[in-house]
């Protein structure tokens, strides 16, 4: 590989390409700010792009979220299709900027984050570096070189299937329509109308979305599995609320002593809930968060723990 393609700095030139697909995404939007933002993220798409064909690597914009108007216009996303390997996210920084600022609607479905600074005059784009995890705010000081990103990328080639990337569930793209693999509607997993079953926990909340996933805990407890179930609705004052319930996978009965785990994002136990001898499901107490807050739910049976990762 020659050296000119491993800079702990990579320069692309903004042509007038790229000027015009920007143009063309930033018309789509009748909100100034919202069109400004789709414009900066297109033009980050359009340097990593350009990189990684540099590279050899091959992309699909076809698959890019950050062309599908109806993601763009709820959500701030530029991701990049990477062909056998992902989605990666694009993120634009201002010429001054300290940080490189990654929202929650990108924290999962993510195999890393490249940080794009922007010239003064939109003539050029740096890429800086990059994460291979989110946080809201990353300095810039903090990323990992370029060199690191190409040695990252061909890691994970090698090797997709034996070294998996933790998936975080989005739960505002559940509000929206999205929903990650594995979570299906509660009636499509547990074959009855979850409405009827749990209309004593639902008067607690304002139900807009359910969804379930099905935990399987495998040969060596006889293939014992329980469905993890959450609903979640918008509030009008921005936050999200959450109801969590666990339901037997297809016995009657959940088994004695499941228990069910809310963690915070530091691992602090924040609510817990065992089954009893003859419990249909069991939940923790309904909760809401801010966007941007993050905890996991264990369930542990037998001493094997199941844990899923949540960003509101």
């Amino acid at each position: 590989m020659s050296s000119i393609f491993e800079p702990s700095i990579f320069t692309v030139p903004l042509s007038f390409e790229a000027h015009a697909i920007a143009q063309h995404y930033q018309k789509q939007q009748l909100l100034p700010l919202k069109a400004k933002q789709v414009y900066l993220n297109t033009l980050a798409v359009y340097a990593v792009d350009f990189y990684l064909r540099c590279l050899g690597f091959e992309v699909d914009a076809n698959q890019n979220d950050s062309r599908n108007p109806m993601i763009v216009k709820m959500m701030d996303v530029a991701d990049l299709w990477v062909k056998q390997l992902g989605r990666l996210e694009c993120r634009p920084v201002l010429p001054d900027a300290k940080v490189c600022e990654i929202p929650p609607d990108v924290w999962s479905d993510r195999i890393g984050y490249v940080a794009v600074q922007m010239s003064q005059t939109l003539k050029e784009a740096k890429l800086l570096g990059f994460t291979p995890t989110a946080m809201a705010k990353v300095p810039l000081s903090n990323l990992r070189s370029l060199s690191e990103f190409l040695a990252y990328l061909h890691q994970l080639q090698e090797a997709p299937l034996t070294a998996p990337l933790a998936k975080v569930v989005n739960l505002r793209k559940w509000l929206q329509g999205v929903f990650e693999k594995g979570w299906q509607s509660t009636e499509a997993i547990l074959g009855i109308d979850m409405d009827l079953v749990s209309i004593r926990s639902m008067t607690l909340l304002k139900t807009d979305i359910k969804r379930a996933k099905l935990i399987d805990f495998g040969m060596r407890l006889k293939d014992q599995t329980v469905v993890l179930s959450l609903a979640v609705s918008s509030n009008i004052d921005e936050t999200i609320s959450v109801l969590v319930q666990l339901y037997p996978g297809v016995n009657t009965y959940l088994p004695p002593n499941i228990k069910l785990v809310m963690l915070s994002e530091s691992g602090e136990t924040l609510q817990e809930v065992y089954s009893r001898g003859h419990d249909n499901y069991i939940q923790i107490r309904p909760f809401r968060g801010m966007s941007g807050d993050c905890f996991s739910l264990q369930v542990t049976f037998n001493n094997v723990n199941v844990t899923e990762d949540f960003v509101l």
